[in-house]
């Protein structure tokens, strides 16, 4: 009803102003009205200079600017006299009422989208149809915040998982807002502000939320991008009337999500540029959070993927008091997010979420659920009831790898060398110690990789040994070792350049960053990355003499893991030969399947496909309640 009787007031004003111009322009084009008789006898006389017929009325012009107007009756033949006397006759369709119409249209066109765009641009600008209506035409200091009170976030403590340590360390701001006695009666307050830093995915508005269910206090959320618009002031003006609502609804919880949209660091180091409306937005930022008292229950959390970019000033003490980073979740925390996940999904009895966990090394708590999510839809694409281990591998696989190329012809020689590239590396897998198991090999093509062999590491490791890195490079050379031994020199292919740029990167930082290198010593090599062209190039401050030792150590690691892999599949030639001719029938074998021709022809794996007296993450809570349960007795 408010929109329509906006619109309606709207019609009345342009309409009001095109009635008011026409009636303006109208004046200085009335004629005189004069009898035919008149008219006739000024032409006879020669003062009259052009005539104009519309229909049944005639309009004259005489020679000294003179307008008159007459009427002529029906069959007259005036204007052929007056044709025959020389006046210049003009003569119009006869429809006046269409063309005014149609003349007043066009005329008026330009000014009625002008004025159209400006309504559809005052109504962006304030937001148009948002939280307080389409009334808001010029509300532009108006913050666009959302303010849940009644209808608070349903996130929980219970929906968050993965990151305990950082849900103990924000409980303290709900017990403040259930009960702030309890820590001023010892002089403490709490953190004016709370920012929350991280990858992307890792669960930082999901806890922001899960504080306001948790609290059950007014939750007030906006977007650091939603103070920014291209009216100077207005992000001020902006984060005034947020902190306005704020104390309105206090205590309360004041969530700003990507506040590196609008706290990034001023002045000479922001080598982005300036921009004043964004530094004026700042500054006023600041000025509301050193306004207000603890006291008053209003707790301001942040979140932000790149805490390097902020503002100094921002982060110190007595406005972002404490800052909290939010990390990856290791296997357990893996865990338990797809417990958490997995309570809507209707799981197979033979999905281990345990060992989806260790598969999935690297992922956050979006990628899992988006993995679960991507299982799902295999299972009902393939009409399935429930959820398998074989939709969820091969959601793995989609997400780690790419799509499956069904399309993709490869000649049968093209196919065997792949197969004894991933053999390769799959039996470097296997010889080495403390390598992680092999999980499966693959020469089915996905996204770029042509094949793949996959290892899952049972447990996150956080520090590795020398000796587990040169492993690491020797299972990498594998590939292009299996393709020399079987094809020689002339036989190696292109499928190894991955191989070798990791391996190479690995050695370089082994030597370079690590100190692993006897002729190099216990030297870091300071990196200085180029700001500039998207930080692409970077340089190193050191002197060549030192970068020509560097580069030997790491040929010389590069050669002596290549030598070593190929010398281990040089002895081990005909049991990958039988592997190969498996994996060249099925496409893809597990690690139970490789292992098995190997123990064929008496060759002893140094790494086993599970660890074979590795807990379980329940078994290992239950004894660590039992643990700590009698250390209470």
């Amino acid at each position: 009803m408010q929109m329509f009787k906006s619109f309606f007031v709207w019609i009345l004003i342009i309409g009001a102003t095109i009635v008011a111009f026409n009636i303006f322009e109208q004046r200085h084009e009335l004629a005189t009205k004069v009898p035919l008789n008149s008219l006739v006898q000024l032409v006879d006389e020669g003062k009259v200079q052009q005539v104009q017929v519309k229909g049944r009325t005639i309009i004259a012009t005489t020679k000294d600017g003179q307008r008159i107007e007459t009427a002529i009756p029906p069959g007259s033949t005036v204007v052929d006299e007056f044709v025959k006397k020389g006046v210049r006759v003009e003569v119009e369709s006869g429809d006046t009422g269409s063309g005014w119409l149609l003349n007043l249209f066009i005329s008026w066109l330009p000014i009625l989208l002008f004025i159209g765009i400006w309504i559809a641009l005052m109504r962006q600008m304030s937001g148009g149809g948002g939280a307080n209506g389409p009334g808001r035409a010029f509300s532009f200091g108006k913050s666009r915040a959302k303010v849940y009170i009644e209808e608070k976030p349903k996130v929980t403590f219970g929906d968050v998982a993965g990151i305990d340590e950082v849900k103990d360390e924000v409980k303290e701001i709900i017990e403040y807002l259930k009960d702030p006695l309890k820590f001023q009666k010892l002089g403490g307050r709490p953190p004016k502000g709370v920012l929350l830093y991280g990858e992307p995915g890792v669960g930082k508005t999901l806890l922001a939320k899960a504080i306001a269910g948790e609290a059950h206090v007014p939750f007030i959320s906006i977007s650091g991008s939603d103070f920014v618009e291209m009216f100077v002031g207005v992000g001020a003006a902006r984060v005034r009337d947020l902190f306005e609502t704020a104390k309105k609804h206090a205590p309360c919880i004041v969530f700003i999500d990507e506040i590196d949209a609008v706290g990034r660091t001023r002045g000479a180091l922001n080598l982005g540029g300036g921009h004043d409306e964004r530094e004026q937005t700042l500054n006023q930022l600041l000025v509301e959070m050193d306004g207000f008292d603890t006291s008053e229950g209003i707790i301001v959390i942040a979140a932000t993927n790149r805490p390097d970019i902020l503002d100094p000033a921002l982060l110190r003490p007595g406005r972002f008091d404490r800052q909290i980073f939010i990390p990856k979740p290791d296997v357990k925390g893996r865990y338990e997010i797809l417990k958490v996940h997995a309570r809507n999904k209707k799981l197979a009895p033979d999905v281990d979420l345990e060992l989806v966990a260790r598969a999935t090394p690297g992922f956050n708590g979006a990628d899992l659920e988006n993995l679960l999510n991507e299982a799902a839809l295999l299972a009902a694409r393939k009409g399935r009831e429930h959820i398998s281990m074989e939709e969820i591998e091969e959601a793995i696989d989609r997400i780690t790898m790419g799509l499956e190329r069904k399309g993709m012809v490869i000649s049968p020689k093209e196919k065997e060398k792949i197969a004894y590239h991933e053999a390769g590396h799959a039996l470097m897998g296997f010889m080495t110690e403390d390598s992680d198991p092999v999980h499966k090999v693959s020469i089915i093509p996905r996204g770029m990789a042509l094949g793949v062999t996959q290892q899952l590491p049972i447990d996150d490791k956080h520090i590795y040994d020398r000796k587990n890195l040169f492993n690491r490079i020797l299972i990498m050379m594998g590939g292009r070792a299996a393709e020399e031994v079987f094809y020689g020199k002339d036989g190696i292919t292109t499928g190894a350049e991955n191989d070798l740029q990791r391996a190479t990167e690995l050695a370089y930082k082994m030597v370079s960053m690590w100190g692993m290198s006897e002729k190099v010593g216990p030297i870091a090599i300071k990196r200085v990355n180029n700001p500039f062209l998207g930080g692409v190039t970077n340089s190193i401050d050191t002197s060549p003499e030192l970068l020509r030792e560097i580069d030997e150590e790491v040929k010389k690691i590069l050669a002596s893991a290549y030598e070593t892999a190929k010398a281990t599949i040089e002895a081990h030639k005909e049991p990958l030969k039988a592997v190969v001719k498996k994996l060249l029938e099925k496409e893809s074998i597990s690690c139970e399947e490789f292992v098995e021709v190997l123990k064929l022809y008496g060759v002893e794996v140094k790494t086993k496909c599970k660890q074979e007296e590795h807990k379980t993450f329940e078994v290992a809570a239950e004894e660590e309640a039992k643990k700590e349960e009698k250390e209470v007795v």
